[in-house]
């Protein structure tokens, strides 16, 4: 706990001037190690989500690894407030928040002008739910068209694929689409109709598609700028 107070006070000096630790999870640890943790671990930080509060406060969410010689020992959940962040010459953009109104609205609209997508559901009536980081997104369509990406549709979705916040940080900054292999490395999981799950998985993969070139506009670190209309259908 000493180590993980001591990295949670570095990062929050890093990310946010007169920053101030609002939650702390253990999203997972060694049970082997009994408290053996040293000087040797090695922290590694994953900035997650970045947003507005109504307070005119930035909200930074980081999930931290800590590793030794032998891996990966446990992962954290941090979130922190603060009056300004290292950068404020421009209004924040919503599209830093995967899973925010503004980013969901974006998704929205690409979603919307992509005829690969329209084909891959154009058999479809139902909601694909997906959540980022803990945050939902449902998005629901109708043979073809998307009516709406909204946090959570009147009747819910058929099934949410539930991403951690750095595996989706991984899944934009990757050099190509990896989201099969991330699904078959168990780093995601579905709840709901396994069947309509497995019907969208090509619906999916578009989807991260839009969300990587989503991702390149909006200046996330590593991700590109590539036109959603050169990327190919799974």
């Amino acid at each position: 706990m000493a180590l993980a107070d001591a990295v949670a006070t570095a990062i929050g000096t890093e990310i946010v001037d007169s920053s101030d630790l609002v939650s702390a999870d253990l999203v997972s640890a060694d049970l082997e190690l009994k408290g053996q943790l040293t000087g040797a671990v090695t922290p590694a930080a994953v900035v997650t989500a970045v947003l507005d509060e109504r307070d005119a406060r930035v909200r930074t969410e980081v999930t931290v690894f800590l590793n030794d010689e032998r891996g990966v020992t446990a992962v954290l959940k941090l979130a922190f407030t603060g009056a300004e962040a290292v950068d404020r010459s421009a209004s924040l953009s919503g599209l830093l928040c995967p899973g925010s109104r503004e980013w969901n609205a974006e998704l929205d609209r690409r979603l919307g002008d992509d005829e690969s997508f329209a084909r891959l559901i154009e058999s479809y009536d139902g909601t694909i739910g997906i959540s980022i980081g803990g945050r939902p997104v449902h998005i629901r369509c109708y043979r073809g068209q998307v009516l709406e990406v909204v946090a959570r549709a009147v009747k819910g979705a058929d099934f949410v694929l539930d991403i951690p916040g750095e595996v989706f940080i991984d899944l934009m900054s990757s050099n190509d689409n990896s989201f099969m292999e991330t699904a078959m490395m168990g780093k995601m999981r579905s709840a709901g109709s396994g069947y309509e799950y497995l019907r969208m998985t090509s619906a999916l993969i578009r989807i991260i598609d839009n969300a990587r070139a989503l991702a390149g506009t909006a200046g996330y670190v590593g991700a590109t700028t590539t036109s959603i209309e050169t990327l190919q259908v799974a």
